[in-house]
C-alpha cells in the first residue's frame, strides 16, 4: 500500500509542476483559436505529407520553451 501512496504522491507532484505550462498551452490554444480562421490553418498545414509535418513540428516547437 505504501507503494501505491507514493505513486499518487508523486505523480501529483508532477502534475502540480507541470500546471503551469498545461494552463499556458491552454491559453495559446485559445488565443489561436480565436484570432486564426480555421481555413487558414488547414491551408498551410494541409498541402502535402511532408511540409505539413515539418510546419506542424516547427510551430509545435517553441509551446513547450
Amino acid at each position: 500500500m505504501n507503494i501505491l501512496t507514493n505513486i499518487f504522491l508523486q505523480s501529483r507532484h508532477i502534475l502540480l509542476e507541470a500546471s503551469v505550462y498545461i494552463l499556458f498551452g491552454i491559453f495559446v490554444a485559445g488565443l489561436l483559436k480565436v484570432f486564426l480562421n480555421p481555413a487558414t490553418v488547414a491551408g498551410h498545414l494541409g498541402k502535402g505529407p511532408y511540409t505539413s509535418v515539418l510546419k506542424a513540428a516547427l510551430f509545435g516547437i517553441p509551446i513547450p520553451l
